[in-house]
């Protein structure tokens, strides 16, 4: 990683709130231990900007270029690839207070994608995320994440963040979820595409 990409993230405007981060912790620690979380923040600190997973508030802000560097250690530190990083999004949502919440109020697909540009609000400073479009005839939804230009690392894990979403509240034998557009492939925005049958 070099220290151009560090800068860049560092003068990113926008923020995270410190669930994100957390979250990447426990995935960390359930998945390799408790020695892996501190090799993850000791790689965080080899990169100049130390994540303190042990300190971080759940409801703080902290600046959105943490939030990737966060991730972008964990690739580095074990040698994670895209399926990873997915599944370190998919892992979220099982440890997120806000995703949690939201999940306990809303039981059907069609609500918790028509209410997810509230709750996009209370994890991110930045981006709009609409739900484009849902049919449940033809079993498939469309989201669409507006103004969100930060690292494409954090588009792999939102597919899993999206596809997790979906998998607690749809009863399907089979659910997917795909980045269909994409800012750093010459999209207009990123779009996300979860279909089940």
């Amino acid at each position: 990683m070099t220290q151009e990409l560090i800068n860049g993230l560092k003068n990113l405007e926008g923020k995270a709130r410190g669930v994100t981060m957390q979250t990447d912790a426990s995935y960390v620690s359930k998945k390799m231990g408790q020695d892996a979380l501190v090799k993850l923040q000791q790689k965080t600190k080899e990169m100049g900007w130390e994540v303190d997973y042990a300190n971080i508030k759940t409801m703080d802000w902290y600046p959105i270029g943490m939030r990737v560097l966060s991730l972008l250690a964990a690739k580095e530190a074990f040698g994670l690839g895209d399926k990873e990083i997915e599944e370190m999004g998919n892992f979220a949502p099982k440890y997120s207070f806000i995703a949690s919440t939201m999940l306990r109020y809303f039981l059907s697909i069609e609500q918790v994608f028509k209410e997810a540009s509230k709750y996009w609000e209370k994890h991110y400073s930045i981006g709009e995320l609409e739900a484009y479009e849902i049919d449940i005839e033809k079993k498939y939804a469309i989201l669409r994440l507006k103004n969100f230009e930060v690292h494409p690392v954090i588009c792999t894990y939102f597919c899993g963040y999206f596809l997790r979403i979906s998998q607690l509240v749809m009863k399907s034998e089979k659910i997917t979820a795909e980045e269909t557009k994409c800012i750093f492939k010459q999209g207009p925005y990123h779009e996300f595409l979860v279909k089940w049958i």
